[in-house]
């Protein structure tokens, strides 16, 4: 064979050659093939990336951060079940609202009043100052956390968002009887009724009594005792005997056959002893004639 041939055939094997030369190439990063009459050099520029397992970041590896909890909307729950004109009072004055909700974190327990308790007591309400509406709002929640057993097995005096030292104490006192929880003031006695959430921290519970506290509004006094009825200066004469309409028995009679009382009744006659006065000076005056005579 001619050597023209010869190189022929070289090359055409060398080309069937060349996938096994690009995979140990890949390794290698460069290929130098040898022939007899030319040396070739075939390089070969390529990155191969090789993942043998996932790639796992720090980041990756951290567990899911929780969601942020909803924050509990009060005066929601409030309007739902029963107490919406509490709920609208406490939303229409922005301190109000304020200060319910930036004490959720820290434990608090609302009492509101029902609709029906709310409608008699709107008129008090309106007549209050800007400062006692927001006192009289406060009153009604307590920034302490209390469960439905806390309440039912403690009695006494706590202190409400409205206290404010010892000037205005707006103070409450909480009494249980059996199962029925009261909440005392100077002026009013409210029981809770039903409980619209108790979910630690917050507490929100229906009452049948609007809070009153004495700070804002005056204890009723009780009517004074009507003077007793001054004694009559005028005495009132004694009553008259009733005479008897039956004869009493004749009394004995006297010496001279006349009624021991009739002749006792003729001797204290004054007449009889005028009588008889005369009747002495006369026998006198004539016996005195007949002797000078």
């Amino acid at each position: 064979m001619r050597p023209q041939q010869h190189f022929l055939v070289l090359i055409l094997c060398l080309l069937q050659c060349v996938p096994l030369f690009q995979a140990s190439a890949a390794a290698t990063g460069s290929v130098r093939i040898s022939t007899s009459s030319h040396t070739k050099e075939i390089a070969h520029h390529r990155s191969v990336i090789h993942i043998s397992k996932a790639v796992s970041s720090p980041a990756a590896k951290a567990p899911a951060a929780p969601a942020a909890p909803t924050p509990v909307d009060i005066t929601a729950v409030m309007a739902k079940k029963g107490c919406g004109t509490f709920a609208g009072l406490v939303d229409s004055i922005p301190d109000a609202a304020q200060t319910f909700a930036s004490n959720v974190d820290g434990g608090l327990t609302a009492f509101c009043p029902l609709d029906h308790a709310m409608k008699p007591f709107l008129p008090k309400y309106k007549n209050l100052t800007a400062d006692g509406k927001l006192s009289l709002l406060l009153y009604h929640a307590v920034p302490v956390y209390y469960s439905v057993p806390m309440l039912k097995t403690g009695n006494g005096v706590v202190n409400t968002l409205a206290t404010d030292g010892t000037s205005k104490n707006y103070n409450i006192t909480v009494q249980n009887e059996g199962d029925q929880v009261t909440l005392k003031t100077r002026l009013t006695v409210a029981t809770i009724t039903t409980t619209l959430m108790d979910k630690d921290p917050v507490a929100i519970y229906a009452i049948d009594e609007v809070l009153e506290p004495a700070e804002l509004f005056k204890p009723v006094e009780a009517p004074a005792p009507a003077p007793a009825p001054e004694p009559s200066k005028k005495k009132k004469a004694a009553p008259k005997a009733r005479k008897s309409s039956k004869a009493s028995p004749p009394a004995p009679a006297g010496p001279e056959g006349q009624p021991a009382d009739q002749t006792a009744a003729d001797d204290e006659s004054p007449a009889r002893r005028s009588v008889v006065g005369w009747s002495a000076a006369a026998a006198t005056l004539v016996a005195a004639l007949v002797m000078a005579a």
